[in-house]
């Protein structure tokens, strides 16, 4: 979850032991494993408090995973344009890389969570990719002022993602760090490769 500069009162100060509660289940217990009751009970309030806040399960749920994914939200939108574009392009691949090493977790949630609810397959896809497309529009920016005239930036970017994305999905079978180290290597290979057009 996201850290806070300044504390909450009131009810935004409930709402975020609810959705900090409800995230950790999640991630720990998934969707279908999670009960209102225990998220109530680890947010320290009672069941109908968090029906009144957030109307339902699938409400929360879906409050829970735009929190659960604020930081990555964060770190790709992030203004870097006073960087040259080649600095534009290694940060935005550094920051989804930085994402998915620091909060495996979720992204383990996020894999689970696809496949064990079909009431929640619609919700996270269309999330997961909107992420994705607005990253590739960020990549393709940068690599639109990197790349000759004849080459279209887009499938660049878009290769670019699955390299990352396949680096994501391989991360959740071995997360050792050499293993990470080498991934992270042959991502910087291909980013420079296009670096060099």
């Amino acid at each position: 979850m996201t850290e806070r500069s300044e504390p909450l009162e009131g009810k935004a100060a409930t709402q975020d032991r609810i959705l900090r509660a409800a995230g950790a289940l999640f991630v720990e217990q998934g969707y279908e494993g999670t009960t209102i009751a225990e998220i109530a009970d680890r947010a320290g309030v009672s069941r109908a408090t968090v029906f009144w806040h957030f109307g339902d399960k699938a409400g929360l749920f879906r409050e829970s995973l735009a929190e659960l994914l604020v930081p990555f939200r964060e770190s790709i939108g992030r203004d870097l344009s006073d960087l040259p574009p080649s600095k534009q392009l290694e940060q935005r691949v550094a920051s989804f890389q930085d994402f998915v090493y620091e909060r495996r977790e979720i992204i383990q949630g996020l894999v689970r969570w696809v496949g064990e609810s079909p009431s929640l397959h619609a919700t996270l896809i269309d999330t997961l990719m909107g992420l994705h497309q607005r990253h590739i529009g960020l990549l393709t920016e940068s690599l639109a002022e990197i790349l000759p005239p004849d080459q279209n930036p887009k499938d660049a970017a878009a290769g670019i993602m699955s390299a990352l994305l396949g680096n994501m999905l391989l991360g959740l079978f071995d997360a050792s760090e050499a293993a990470a180290e080498s991934r992270r290597a042959a991502t910087a290979a291909i980013v420079a490769a296009v670096q060099q057009h």
